[in-house]
């Protein structure tokens, strides 16, 4: 199984529970990095499944700093407007938060993730 580990801040999070569906918590993590005098923002997709998904769900919050790690899964896909766009989502089966607004949080071990 191929693994990655991510780090960056949390742009948004937002919990899904559709009735008779796996809960998720999708949160968009953004990582700045320098090519030259210019500055670039990545942004990945991570989602969080299942009861994990809804215990974690209060304890995220715009701005923390979070280690991830999981499966990554590479999507493509058009826009309305027919441009076509990657997208790269990681499955996220271990988490650590390394700051957040306010204080430090502690670690948040996550089992495997199905999903």
């Amino acid at each position: 199984m191929l693994t990655t580990t991510l780090t960056g801040y949390v742009g948004s999070a937002k919990y899904v529970h559709a009735r008779g569906k796996t809960q998720v918590l999708n949160i968009n993590l953004a990582s700045n990095r320098r090519v030259g005098d210019r500055e670039f923002t990545d942004w990945i997709a991570a989602k969080i499944w299942g009861e994990r998904a809804e215990k974690l769900s209060t304890h995220i919050q715009k701005g923390m700093h979070l280690l991830v790690t999981g499966r990554p899964e590479a999507r493509g896909f058009k826009k309305p407007d027919g441009t076509a766009v990657g997208e790269l989502i990681l499955h996220v089966s271990e988490l650590e938060f390394l700051s957040s607004k306010s204080k430090d949080q502690e670690e948040l071990p996550l089992e495997s993730t199905a999903g």
